[in-house]
C-alpha cells in the first residue's frame, strides 16, 4: 500500500500553523509559542512543502489563508480536538478527569463562572481550565470559528447552527449613585429614566443589546449616553454625576448592600433573561466538556 505523503506532517507543524492562523502574524505566533520568528517561518515552509501548496497569501502587510490553508485549518482543528478526546478517554480509564478545557463567556458572566469553575476544579484537580472573557459579538465569532469547548452567553441568536440550554437566571437592573435624583423617587417610567444620561458598554456588548432592545420594544431611544469598555469602568463612573447604568443584578449586589450604589425602580425592570451553555450544532462534546456542562446544569439554581 502506498504511504500518504501527509504522514510526514508533524503535530508541531500543526501547532505553529494554528498559532499563525489565530494571530495572523508570525511574530505574535512566535511569542505565543516561545519560538523565534525564523523558527515559525521554517515550520510553515516545511508544512507547505508537505502539503504541496501555499497556505498563506501576503497582501501588503496582512496575512490571509489560501483555499488550501482554509482546508488545513479545519483539519488541524479537528485533529487537535480528537487528540483532546483521546487524552480524556485514556485518563477516564484510570477513574479520573484530566485535561484542558477552554470556556468562552460574555463579560457580563465574569461574576458568575469563576465560582463554578473553582468548585469543579476542587472536585477534579487534574483539570486545567482556560476562561476567555469577551463581549457578545466576539463570543459569536469564537463560536463560528469553533475556538472553544463550550460558551456561556445570553441572547442566543436565531438562525445560527447552535445548541443552547438555559441553566440559570440573568437579571438586569437600573443603578445609580445614592445622591442621584432618581435614587429617592418611587417607581419611574422608562421615558423618565432616559431623561438622564446612560453609561453603556461598547457596540457588541450583550448588556447593551438587551437594554437597547428593551427601549425599542417600548418605543424609546437612548439619546444621551457615555460609552465605556467594561462593567467595572461603569461602576466606577457611577460614583458621581447624574448618569445611570443597566447592569447585572449579581454584579452590583455588594454595592447595593453597602449603599455605595442605589437601585432605581423602573417600570418593566428587572429585565429577565437566562444564561445558556452554547456550542456549535454537530460538535461532539468530549467527556471533560460534557462533565463541566452537566455540572453547570446540575449545580446552578
Amino acid at each position: 500500500m502506498e504511504v500518504s505523503y501527509l504522514n510526514r506532517l508533524t503535530l508541531r507543524q500543526l501547532d505553529v500553523f494554528l498559532a499563525v492562523c489565530l494571530h495572523r502574524s508570525y511574530s505574535k505566533a512566535a511569542l505565543q509559542l516561545a519560538l523565534t520568528q525564523p523558527a515559525v517561518s521554517s515550520q510553515i515552509r516545511s508544512l507547505e512543502e508537505v502539503v504541496g501548496q501555499a497556505l498563506f497569501d501576503y497582501l501588503g502587510k496582512q496575512l490571509f489563508l489560501t483555499s488550501a490553508g482554509e482546508v488545513m485549518l479545519r483539519a488541524a482543528r479537528e485533529l487537535k480536538q480528537r487528540l483532546v478526546h483521546l487524552e480524556i478517554e485514556l485518563t477516564e480509564l484510570h477513574g479520573r478527569l484530566q485535561g484542558s478545557l477552554h470556556i468562552a463567556i460574555e463579560s457580563s458572566a465574569e461574576y458568575l463562572l469563576p465560582g463554578y469553575i473553582n468548585h469543579f476544579c476542587e472536585q477534579h484537580p487534574d483539570v486545567d481550565i482556560s476562561l476567555h472573557v469577551v463581549n457578545h459579538q466576539h463570543l459569536l465569532e469564537r463560536l463560528n470559528d469553533n475556538l472553544d469547548d463550550l460558551a456561556v452567553m445570553t441572547q442566543v441568536p436565531e438562525g445560527r447552527a447552535l445548541v443552547y440550554t438555559p441553566f440559570t437566571d440573568h437579571q438586569l437592573i437600573v443603578v445609580t449613585n445614592p445622591s442621584h435624583p432618581l435614587a429617592s423617587q418611587g417607581s419611574v417610567s422608562l421615558r423618565e429614566l432616559l431623561e438622564f444620561p446612560a453609561l453603556i458598554r461598547e457596540v457588541g456588548s450583550g448588556t447593551r443589546q438587551i437594554f437597547e432592545g428593551f427601549c425599542r420594544e417600548n418605543g424609546c431611544l437612548i439619546q444621551r449616553r457615555r460609552q465605556m469598555g467594561s462593567h467595572q469602568a461603569i461602576k466606577t463612573a457611577l460614583a458621581s454625576g447624574d448618569h445611570f447604568a443597566v447592569l447585572p443584578q449579581a454584579m452590583v449586589a455588594s454595592e447595593l448592600a453597602t449603599k455605595t450604589l442605589a437601585l432605581v425602580a423602573v417600570t418593566g425592570f428587572p429585565i429577565r433573561r437566562s444564561w445558556c451553555t452554547v456550542y456549535p450544532k454537530g460538535k461532539h462534546l468530549n467527556p471533560l466538556t460534557k462533565a463541566f456542562h452537566d455540572f453547570l446544569h446540575n449545580t446552578a439554581n
